[in-house]
Parts: structure tokens; C-alpha cells; sequence
């Protein structure tokens, strides 16, 4: 597919687009939806909470022991992969973990190899 870009009153030379959804069509949050929900289904499989809303994504663990630290690396993990594989950026400067109550959890967690932001609530 080609995509067009209109500056002005000039159309700029057209290039393909190899992956995403087109932006300001009637069809594009829907298709964009169809386009994440792949997502959703993959992260089921961990056994995590998964809500999505546009091109946001939050995942709800409850870290109970050594190994929940584990599972939350490899959820994040998955996440990259799954990006990458669909040729979508991560902005790792967006993401952080909200670690809520009294939480003993000071492990670090990565996309990729960035370190993630960390916040913390007690109850």
C-alpha cells in the first residue's frame, strides 16, 4: 500500500507503508483495535491482567513471590518481542511499574535493555 502525505496544497511523493494502521481514516481506530487485540490474546497466556485502550497498554500483576518477579519480566519481554514483530516502537520512557501497598519488590524490570520507571503507593 502507498500512503500519501498533503502539506499545504502539495502531495508529497508517495512511499509504501509496510505496517500500522492509517491514521485519520474513518476505519483506523477499528482496524487499529483488530490490529492489537493479537496482543491481548498472546498476554492471556501468562496468566496476567491486560487492559488496552488505543495504543496504551497496562498489565496488572500481583507479585506474591520470587517467581511473579519472573513472570513480570518475561510479560514485559513478550511485550518487546510482539512490538518488534509487528514493527511497533515501545516508547520505554512512557512505561513505568506502580508498585501499590507494602511491597518488598526493589528488583529493576526492562524493556529491552532500558531500565523501567518506578513508582510506589502505599496503601
Amino acid at each position: 500500500m502507498k500512503e500519501f502525505v498533503l502539506i499545504s496544497l502539495s502531495l508529497v511523493d508517495a512511499s509504501a507503508l509496510y505496517s500500522g494502521v492509517v491514521q485519520g481514516s474513518g476505519i483506523g481506530p477499528v482496524a487499529f483495535l483488530i490490529y492489537v487485540d493479537d496482543l491481548a490474546e498472546v498476554l492471556l497466556q501468562y496468566g496476567v491482567r491486560v487492559k488496552i485502550f488505543a495504543d496504551d497498554v497496562k498489565v496488572y500483576v500481583e507479585i506474591s513471590h520470587d517467581s511473579t518477579v519472573n513472570e513480570l519480566q518475561t510479560v514485559l519481554d513478550v511485550i518487546y518481542a510482539w512490538a518488534t514483530e509487528w514493527q511497533l516502537q515501545v516508547s520505554v520512557e512512557k512505561c513505568a511499574i506502580l508498585k501499590i501497598g507494602n511491597v518488598s519488590d526493589n528488583n529493576d524490570y526492562y524493556i529491552k535493555k532500558f531500565s523501567t520507571a518506578k513508582c510506589h503507593v502505599l496503601p
